[in-house]
């Protein structure tokens, strides 16, 4: 039996000419300010490890995949990443 690969999400955000962001959807950057609230929020923990991070990280972009094609997405992305309101984002699969 063969195991099927998922496609990797990809995600590049611009703001005009300048990217932001080019790489995988789920290594999305998270605010320093949101990390460090939804560790307080999640852990109790005001000075997350690399550990904490990393699950703040994974339930942050898996609440923002459940969103991607409904609204809130963006609101909720810019939020979460600090982002500007200007940018814009593409998604694509490989």
């Amino acid at each position: 039996m063969f195991l099927k690969h998922k496609k990797k999400r990809y995600l590049t955000v611009k703001l005009n000419d300048d990217i932001l962001y080019d790489g995988l959807f789920d290594d999305l950057p998270i605010a320093e300010d949101v990390m460090i609230a939804k560790s307080i929020e999640f852990f109790n923990d005001k000075e997350p490890c690399s550990i904490h991070r990393g699950a703040v990280q994974v339930r942050l972009v898996a609440e923002l995949e459940q969103l991607l094609s409904g609204p809130g997405f963006k609101d909720l992305f810019l939020a979460y990443t600090g982002f500007p309101t200007e940018c814009e984002y593409t998604f694509s699969e490989k």
